[in-house]
């Protein structure tokens, strides 16, 4: 885990500020306080003695969330490892990830595995302040139960089964054991809950708004847990227009790195169910489908119009969807359709299913701040239930591509489907390597969490 590093940032920058402002006390006072530096390793406690404080934990709390969710790779790396993204970047961290073949060490993952446990501590913490200092309004500490639930969520859905949840907000680290993905989910689902009851007063807009959100949030948990009809519930009559960002863009506070990676630094190009080594077996053609969810330019085959990727050898091929500074949807009300679209699927209601899905595809539908699809024809009945499965989680990858879905949506096929690894994960020959697709369905704990005594690897590695 990171805990050792969580307040490395913090304590490294108040280093530099005390030895500019004593840096006109002369050379040997200059090297004396830079001598007697925090040691930048070392979690220091909470110096938060007021209600400014405490709500400026609050608020870097949200940019810490910001990091992941399209602000960093948290969203688009598990999108490589499956199918929306492929590598056109030299790095060996991304390449191994299209591979489906992701060591411990790897760099890239490290980084969002540790932004997630950053955005628990810190959220821990600033909650331990807003009580104290700033108790009002409510939501403000509610706000940051849903960060933290929205990071352990993820660690779930993508990690392997023992990752560990640890605390270092006051100051002193607190080791968790390995856990289970269902463990942690259940952790989760506490904290949405802590977060819904705070959701005060309720003619707060930012409540009310919120309030949505984590619901959208909680009910795709249990979700995960196999509790469909539940899920159904907890997202009932939030409308479909409903959109939250919860967090911004701007030149001065952070890109959308769905726009960076990709259209700028062509580190990403959009995946595709074809490309110089041939077919791509189970993978959706993002790229060429030319479905108006998934607004690319560019070919993955021949020449194509975005030129190559930062390897100068890979076809780019850009989205369009997002503009550099624009908001991306951390849940919108076609989540909250999608999750009573399958809670009819798992009760073999097909026309029920299909009602839901058609509906959505009959409407003009918001993705993105300037984003809206235009109107897509109606789909027949599938004849069956397993054509049910496969129609649906197509259409749930081109609502909701790259925002952080599809590869847990592929996990819960093997695990609440009866499928298999072979019928729904990428694979056939990696082009870059001219060898098979690994056979990863998830993400391993990566290197960092060895300074837990207690963890000791991955339980398993099963979806």
């Amino acid at each position: 885990m990171t805990i050792a590093r969580i307040r490395a940032r913090r304590a490294a920058s108040a280093a530099l500020a005390v030895a500019v402002l004593t840096a006109f006390g002369g050379c040997d006072r200059l090297r004396s306080d830079l001598l007697e530096a925090v040691d930048p390793d070392i979690i220091q406690p909470s110096t938060v003695t007021s209600a400014a404080a405490a709500n400026a934990l609050r608020i870097g709390v949200l940019s810490r969330f910001r990091g992941i969710t399209a602000g960093g790779e948290a969203w688009l790396l598990p999108g490589m490892l499956v199918d929306e993204w492929k590598s056109s970047n030299t790095f060996s961290q991304h390449n191994e990830t299209d591979q489906r073949s992701v060591q411990e060490s790897n760099g890239t993952l490290q980084g969002v595995s540790r932004a997630l446990p950053r955005v628990r501590n810190s959220a821990r913490e600033a909650i331990n302040a807003l009580r104290t200092y700033r108790p009002t309004p409510e939501w403000g500490i509610g706000q940051m139960y849903f960060a933290m639930a929205v990071a352990e969520l993820y660690l779930a859905e993508n990690f392997c089964n023992g990752t560990p949840l640890s605390d270092g907000s006051t100051g002193a680290p607190v080791y968790g054991p390995p856990l289970t993905n269902v463990q942690v989910l259940n952790i989760a689902i506490a904290h949405f809950d802590s977060a819904l009851a705070l959701m005060l007063p309720a003619t707060d807009a930012n409540a009310t708004t919120l309030a949505q959100t984590i619901r959208v949030h909680k009910a795709r948990a249990q979700v995960d847990l196999g509790q469909f009809a539940a899920a159904a519930t907890t997202v009932a009559g939030i409308p479909t227009s409903f959109r939250d960002a919860v967090v911004t863009y701007s030149l001065t506070t952070g890109d959308n790195q769905i726009w960076s990676l990709n259209t700028s630094a062509k580190r990403y190009t959009v995946g595709d169910s074809v490309d110089v080594a041939g077919r791509i077996i189970n993978a959706i053609p993002f790229a060429s489908l030319g479905d108006t969810r998934v607004r690319t330019l560019g070919s993955s085959t021949g020449t194509s119009s975005q030129g190559r990727g930062f390897d100068n050898s890979t076809n780019l091929v850009v989205q369009t969807q997002y503009a550099r500074s624009d908001a991306a949807y951390v849940a919108n009300g076609i989540d909250a359709r999608l999750i009573e679209a399958e809670a009819r699927l798992q009760a073999q209601d097909i026309p029920g299913m299909m009602a839901i899905l058609n509906t959505l595809r009959g409407a003009s539908q918001t993705l993105a701040p300037a984003y809206t699809t235009t109107v897509l024809p109606a789909l027949p009945n599938p004849a069956t239930q397993a054509e049910a499965v496969t129609l649906f989680f197509r259409e749930k990858a081109l609502w909701q591509f790259s925002r952080g879905f599809r590869l847990n949506d592929l996990r819960r096929q093997v695990r609440q489907y009866g499928r298999t690894e072979q019928d729904v994960f990428p694979r056939g020959t990696f082009f870059k390597s001219l060898t098979p697709y690994g056979s990863d369905v998830n993400f391993p704990v990566t290197t960092d969490e060895y300074n837990n005594p207690e963890f000791k690897g991955c339980m398993d590695r099963k979806a």
